[in-house]
């Protein structure tokens, strides 16, 4: 009997049978192994899956480049395993969620094993949408994204990065206004201490984006997007002397891109200018500027800016599609005079790169082969006092990728 009582009192009963939403689970996913091909060492992730730029000259006590040598490999860790939650209305939004895995890892020393991608919880009200969780950054247009074969998906052309965040859009109609702020976690900023998320953290105040979108769905889809950014990090509290700091270096972000999507071919283009963005895998960072106080050993600090432009197009056939993706970007430098070390992503310096990548795909309902040659030629270069980076030897590599993906 009094557990009757206590059945009642949680749902209210009026003549009818009170019902109660559960939320529904849909999982989804992604069965993908590539094989690839290279004709030169590169800079790269998760034993050369994660391809972004050919590794630069060097030469043995006889004068030979050990660079200049060719590597394959076979690797399957893109798979992805997702879990599609829809829940009930709460506070007047209709509820959603998203748990997503791969098998990428976090870092070369644990590849294939199981790493988390995005989770977030969402808000959906008539007009307005809120996301809470992992996904990917603003700077990763969802909408607009380079449409490779390979993983790399541009990078380090393309921004690449997922983030910890709170982002709130609203779409009154054909217009989408977003604002968000972001940590790091597995995309994080490098400094003294190797990369980590703490420089962020230790500067107690989130990266802000914002972005708006314009899309029109005609007869032909038309997206006209653009985002602006500001991040500062801390990249010591204690100085190598023992003396506690806080300088800050900060790094402002835009972007802008266009996406028209036809009845045969789909075209897209999307420029971006970094400051002090090592954690999307480019070509900027930062660098010490001078020394404040040298008995105690304080420095004060400067971002490095880069600028990268790419364009694609592809056929939208149901059965066969082609495309060729092209891009170029460039470490502009700091702009002011240097004293001290650069912090950017790759220990040897590049100067600019180009790449261009040709592909075709055969698809059969969910299962899709498809065959990539990506060519890539990196300028590399040395730091000079004046904070630009002075241009040096190019190397070049092309990438043959054959991939199997199944999707469910």
């Amino acid at each position: 009997m009094a557990t009757i009582l206590l059945v009642m009192s949680v749902f209210k009963i009026s003549g009818q049978e009170a019902a109660l939403e559960l939320p529904k689970v849909k999982i989804s996913g992604m069965v993908k192994t590539d094989l690839f091909f290279d004709t030169r060492q590169t800079v790269s992730a998760r034993e050369g899956h994660f391809l972004l730029f050919p590794a630069a000259l060097q030469n043995d006590v006889d004068g030979q480049d050990v660079n200049d040598k060719s590597s394959f490999n076979f690797l399957p860790i893109q798979s992805i395993l997702s879990a599609n939650i829809t829940g009930p209305i709460t506070l007047g939004a209709r509820t959603s969620a998203l748990i997503e895995g791969d098998f990428f890892g976090t870092s070369n020393n644990d590849v294939n094993m199981l790493r988390l991608r995005h989770a977030y919880v969402k808000f959906n009200w008539t007009k307005t949408e809120l996301i809470i969780g992992q996904y990917w950054h603003p700077l990763f247009v969802t909408s607009c994204y380079p449409g490779t074969v390979s993983f790399n998906t541009g990078a380090p052309i393309q921004p690449f990065s997922r983030a910890p965040q709170i982002r709130l859009s609203y779409v009154p109609g054909k217009i989408r206004i977003s604002g968000a702020l972001l940590s790091q976690r597995d995309y994080v900023s490098m400094g003294p201490d190797g990369a980590s998320s703490k420089y962020i953290r230790d500067a107690h105040l989130p990266e802000i984006q914002v972005s708006a979108e314009l899309t029109v769905k005609e007869q032909k889809e038309l997206i006209i997007g653009a985002g602006l950014g500001y991040k500062q990090i801390t990249p010591q509290i204690k100085t190598g002397k023992g003396f506690k700091t806080s300088e800050n270096v900060h790094g402002f972000s835009a972007n802008a891109y266009l996406k028209r999507t036809g009845k045969y071919f789909t075209f897209k283009l999307e420029g971006a200018y970094l400051e002090n963005g090592s954690e999307f895998l480019t070509l900027s960072g930062y660098a010490v500027r001078d020394t404040l106080d040298y008995e105690k050993g304080i420095v004060s600090y400067a971002p490095v800016k880069s600028i990268s432009y790419w364009g694609e197009v592809h056929s939208n056939g149901k059965k066969f599609q082609a495309g060729i993706f092209a891009g170029y970007t460039e470490n502009l430098g700091t702009g002011v005079d240097i004293k001290g070390p650069f912090y950017l992503m790759s220990n040897m310096p590049v100067k600019s790169l180009y790449r261009v990548s040709p592909r075709a795909l055969l698809k059969f309902g969910t299962l899709t082969l498809a065959l990539e040659i990506e060519y890539t030629s990196a300028l590399y270069g040395t730091p000079a006092d004046n904070g630009e980076i002075v241009r040096g030897a190019s190397t070049d590599n092309t990438r043959f990728l054959l991939t199997a993906m199944y999707k469910f």
